[in-house]
């Protein structure tokens, strides 16, 4: 079985979300770490340079049959001065093995590191810098059976001016 699960985080965003900025922030550090994706190996990757309207990341070893967790924490600069970015949603790619009633939950966590509890970033300034993204995924197993391998998440990111 192939699994996507999109995860709307901000259903109702602001009238004044936008597309990225005209320069938009490069990824310029990913960090990792937890079960699913240990920070001592080379188990995620960024599929993109910078974070634009999306970024995304692959794993290699988000995979197991009770329940893991990937965070990963995204550092950005560059951006034109003047813009905030939120993450809308989430979309998960893998395979999924279920036997009986078994079923798979998962759940995402988004924050800022120096606003953890705003849903949008600090409003980037001369350096670019819109704050450290932290994307925390647990996929957990329900039942007597059921084993996951995820291979991908696509954030879909809002921009607007400030």
């Amino acid at each position: 079985m192939h699994l996507t699960t999109l995860l709307a985080l901000l259903p109702l965003l602001t009238p004044l979300a936008l597309a990225a900025p005209p320069t938009a922030p490069r990824i310029s550090r990913l960090v990792f770490s937890g079960s699913g994706c240990p920070s001592s190996s080379s188990s995620v990757t960024s599929t993109s340079a910078t974070l634009g309207d999306t970024a995304g990341v692959t794993f290699s070893q988000l995979r197991g049959s009770n329940t893991d967790n990937c965070a990963v924490h995204v550092q950005s600069t560059g951006a034109s001065a003047g813009w905030q970015v939120a993450v809308r949603g989430v979309t998960y790619e893998g395979d999924v093995v279920l036997k009986g009633a078994s079923g798979l939950d998962t759940y995402t966590q988004v924050f800022w590191s120096d606003r953890a509890s705003d849903t949008w970033s600090k409003c980037t300034g001369a350096d670019g810098d819109p704050g450290i993204l932290n994307i925390n995924f647990r996929p957990i197993v329900q039942g007597n059976y059921g084993s996951y391998d995820f291979k991908s998440a696509v954030w879909k990111l809002e921009w607007r001016t400030c």
